[in-house]
C-alpha cells in the first residue's frame, strides 16, 4: 500500500505571483514500483468556518470545470521510496482571499493508474504556510 512519509509546503512571492513549493516523500510496496501513478494537489485556504479551495485560474475561466482547482502530475516510481517536488504558480490576487495573511495547505493524493487490483491510493495533508499578499 502506497503511503506518504512526508508532505511539506512552502512558498515565495515573485512579483505578482505566489510560487508554492511542495516536497513529498512516498513509500511503495515492491509490487507497486514500475506502475503509473497520478499525484493530485488541491490547494486550500484554512478558514474557521469552511476551508476555501484555491484555483490558479480566475473563476470566469474555471467556470464549468468542476476540478479546475486540482493540479495533476503523472509519475512512475522506480524504487520503493521516492521524493517528488512540484512548483505551482498562482497570481497573488487569486491567493488573497481575506484580510491579513492567508493560511494555505495542500491536500495531496497518490492514485494508482493502470495497476493490478489491490493498489490503494495514499492521502496526506501538508503543513500550513502563511502567505502575506
Amino acid at each position: 500500500m502506497a503511503s506518504f512519509v512526508s508532505a511539506n509546503l512552502n512558498h515565495e512571492i515573485s512579483g505578482n505571483f505566489v510560487v508554492f513549493q511542495l516536497d513529498a516523500k512516498l513509500r511503495f510496496e515492491p509490487k507497486e514500483v514500475g506502475h503509473r501513478w497520478l499525484f493530485q494537489i488541491e490547494f486550500m485556504e484554512q478558514d474557521p468556518v469552511k476551508d476555501d479551495k484555491l484555483s490558479a485560474m480566475p473563476k470566469a475561466e474555471a467556470f464549468g470545470k468542476a476540478d479546475a482547482h486540482i493540479k495533476r502530475h503523472y509519475f512512475v516510481p522506480s524504487q520503493e521510496e521516492i521524493e517528488l517536488s512540484f512548483k505551482e504558480e498562482f497570481a497573488t490576487h487569486l491567493v488573497d482571499t481575506e484580510w491579513g495573511k492567508e493560511e494555505i495547505y495542500a491536500s495531496v493524493q497518490a492514485l494508482p493508474l493502470e495497476a493490478p487490483p489491490g493498489f490503494v491510493a495514499a492521502k496526506a495533508r501538508t503543513n500550513v504556510t502563511k502567505v502575506d499578499v
